[in-house]
């Protein structure tokens, strides 16, 4: 065994599975060959039975007696193809040339040996690989066989002595990666992956011709220098593995850093995001015959894990600084447009390119000056169930989600989204998904503890806006929002004055959108509708998604009110659209009574159905609830309450409403489902105690309790992100 690599789709766990893929030496008839294959893997067990080969008679001792300088790494980039790193095999296995140092395999482009290759993971040559057209042959199964004056199809880079190890940068949507080449005498070395680079190998060794030594010129033209190198001295003999260090987690010195390891001295070294290496300090040392290294999410956020030759060890290095989050009070809202400030498809805020299973990320939220929390819509496209969590950089990783996308969706991928109030360190923010997916991060708003005025939260009881399912209720105009075309039409709808609004002072109002697609066409596998301020261009964003005919999401969107007193409203391929009023922040002219800030806290899961015994409560009956003793998370003079909403194995279509214990249930739902066990989430602001329109909060209030009604019989998990007060 020489690599492995987990598919894109592959899921973690004893219930889990997917395609893998194993670089491995392979008996054949006259000795072995090595062999690049996928296989079916369920659970902890490789489908032997299986077995895709993908590329073929990579030299070994059929054709080269040696048998070493396999190289053996291959990985997944970011663009979903199959990165290979295969040695010079120790001796020519064309036999023209000589073992060792005359071994110029690595410079001969007919065949793989010495190089980077990279295929589709079908096996499919990708598009832009550089030796394309005439002269070139693939050479998949080859070996030697082909012309010798041929051009590899598969080749991505040459020039390579034996590529121990590489990883690819998963800050980025790029598939950047670096490789650790081993050395022959001299000089150890770590490389940029370039497409069609050339890293001098048999004729340099590091930045020098091959057994010299620094100082050493430039290398001659059409050949990469390594980015940087390091002598055989205090015995650094080989170098290893190699992991980037995922930004946000570790100090911020480390962000943008690399870490290689040296198999000879048991040192680790670090490469910093500027290029710097200082060898005279490792970075860890006395760390034995290091083999390979990778960042791991676990407890603590992502640990680096590492494993060594000789010593039947896998063992961990990790961050012990993180803390949880802090929680922040006295809060007030800068309601914006929705913004979008992050997009693996359209490379906004980060190169295009999914984001990796069990892989994160950091955003810049651009947040202004004192900002505390940053009020976001999160958005996942998925094939696959999987889950997204968030939390601001350097402190803990949350053991909650908030976003949750279900596989078997219409089309082959299910588009899901959720609002959620996030701490940040910085400016920033990070999140994780469990699968591979694409993510998209709009900001709603900012959570600011600056002085000033507005911005402060007045809970009401979930009152109906807009339904346009009822003929005898408030209906949007007949045809402007056609849900079967991309026609730029839209909506203004009278918020000011409304369901407890009042006519003057309100900046923004907090809404639940409910999408209800109905009958459109199976043409319209994805929907979505967006709220925005009346008299502003339409943004590049959405608030809620659905994915097929009869799909029904909500989600909770705030949203400045323009200067008309109107929001506008738009849905492409949904059919109709709900809102209901759940409270107003007061505009930027309303002096400050202090009341109605944010407290956000972080997620804090208190209820949880499906634990054993449950926590909070049971699952739920259909039409039964479930009542949450609030205290003591939530303060008593706590107004309204900011938690996640999660379902799990509904046995059916069905909705979850949230609503104050001592008060009866609204009309409006908080979270719906449109099958039986699709896990969804929703992020809901529930008054408590039961708000009275337009007059005051009953006092003495009551104690804080919540009650969590379902229309079908489910599991629930609740989060709490903070409460106003």
């Amino acid at each position: 065994l020489l690599g492995f690599a987990a598919g894109e789709n592959f899921i973690g766990g004893p219930g889990g599975g997917g395609e893998v893929y194993v670089y491995y030496t392979a008996p054949v008839a006259g000795g072995c060959v090595n062999r690049v294959s996928a296989f079916a893997m369920r659970g902890p067990t490789i489908d032997a039975a299986s077995e895709r080969v993908i590329l073929d008679n990579l030299p070994g001792t059929v054709t080269d007696p040696a048998g070493n300088h396999n190289g053996g790494d291959v990985e997944i980039g970011h663009d979903g193809d199959l990165y290979v790193a295969i040695g010079d095999s120790g001796r020519d296995p064309r036999g023209n040339s000589g073992g060792a140092g005359d071994n110029d395999a690595a410079r001969d482009l007919s065949i793989l040996s010495g190089k980077i290759a990279r295929v589709a993971t079908d096996g499919g040559i990708p598009p832009d690989n550089p030796y394309q057209g005439a002269g070139t042959v693939s050479c998949a199964r080859s070996g030697i066989s082909a012309p010798p004056t041929a051009r590899c199809q598969e080749i991505f880079a040459s020039g390579l002595r034996n590529p121990y190890r590489f990883a690819i940068d998963p800050n980025d949507g790029a598939t950047r990666f670096f490789i650790n080449d081993v050395g022959q005498g001299t000089r150890e070395e770590v490389n940029e992956g370039r497409l069609g680079a050339d890293y001098g190998w048999n004729t340099r060794e590091g930045a020098c011709p091959r057994g010299a030594t620094p100082p050493c010129g430039a290398p001659p033209a059409g050949l990469i220098d390594p980015l940087t190198d390091y002598g055989r001295s205090g015995g650094c003999t080989y170098i290893t593995g190699g992991a980037f260090v995922p930004n946000g987690v570790w100090p911020a010195a480390y962000d943008g850093a690399y870490l290689f390891a040296d198999g000879g001295c048991g040192r680790m070294f670090v490469r910093t995001a500027d290029g710097n290496v200082n060898y005279a300090t490792p970075f860890a040392s006395g760390l034995g015959q290091i083999a390979d290294m990778a960042f791991v999410p676990d407890a603590t956020g992502y640990s680096l894990y590492y494993s060594q030759n000789g010593q039947n060890a896998v063992r961990r290095i990790r961050y012990t600084g993180a803390t949880a989050p802090n929680s922040v009070t006295g809060l007030r809202l800068q309601a914006i447009p929705p913004t979008r400030v992050y997009d693996t498809r359209n490379a906004i805020g980060t190169t295009a390119g999914k984001v990796r299973a069990g892989l994160s990320r950091v955003v810049d939220v651009r947040a202004p000056g004192g900002t505390g929390a940053v009020l976001v819509n999160v958005t996942m496209i998925s094939a696959d169930s999987g889950f997204l969590q968030a939390w601001p950089p350097r402190t803990v990783r949350p053991a909650t989600s908030m976003l949750n996308t279900t596989g078997g969706a219409p089309g082959g991928f299910d588009v899901a989204a959720n609002s959620a109030i996030v701490p940040v360190v910085d400016g920033k923010l990070m999140f994780s998904s469990s699968v591979t997916a694409d993510v998209l991060v709009d900001v709603l708003g900012y959570f600011t503890a600056q002085p000033g005025n507005g911005g402060e939260f007045r809970a009401l009881a979930p009152s109906r806006l807009v339904d346009q399912r009822q003929p005898g209720g408030t209906r949007l105009a007949s045809g402007s929002m056609n849900p079967y075309t991309s026609v730029d039409d839209h909506d203004e709808i009278t918020v000011a004055g409304q369901l407890g609004v009042p006519a003057t002072g309100a900046g923004a109002v907090a809404v639940i959108v409910t999408a209800v697609t109905g009958s459109v066409p199976r043409s319209c596998l994805g929907g979505y509708a967006t709220v925005w301020p009346s008299r502003e261009p339409r943004p590049d964003a959405s608030n809620v998604n659905t994915v097929g005919g009869g799909d029904i999401r909500a989600n909770l969107a705030i949203v400045p009110i323009g200067v008309d007193g109107k929001i506008s409203a738009y849905r492409f391929c949904v059919e109709d659209v709900l809102i209901d009023v759940v409270g107003w922040f007061t505009a930027g002219s309303v002096a400050s009574t202090g009341t109605g800030r944010l407290t956000v806290t972080g997620s804090q899961r208190i209820a949880d159905s499906r634990q054993s015994p449950p926590l909070g409560f049971g699952r739920i009956a259909t039409g039964g609830s479930g009542v949450l003793a609030l205290t003591p998370t939530i303060p008593a003079q706590a107004t309204a309450v900011v938690h996640n909403l999660t379902s799990s194995g509904p046995d059916a279509w069905g909705f979850v409403t949230a609503h104050p214990a001592t008060g009866a249930r609204p009309e409006a739902s908080n979270l719906n489902v449109t099958g039986p066990g699709q896990t969804r989430a929703a992020l809901a602001i529930t008054s408590r105690p039961a708000a009275i329109p337009g007059g005051p909060l009953v006092l003495p209030a009551p104690p804080p309790a919540m009650t969590y009604f379902s229309s079908t019989s489910m599991d629930l998990i609740v989060d709490v992100y903070g409460w106003f007060v």
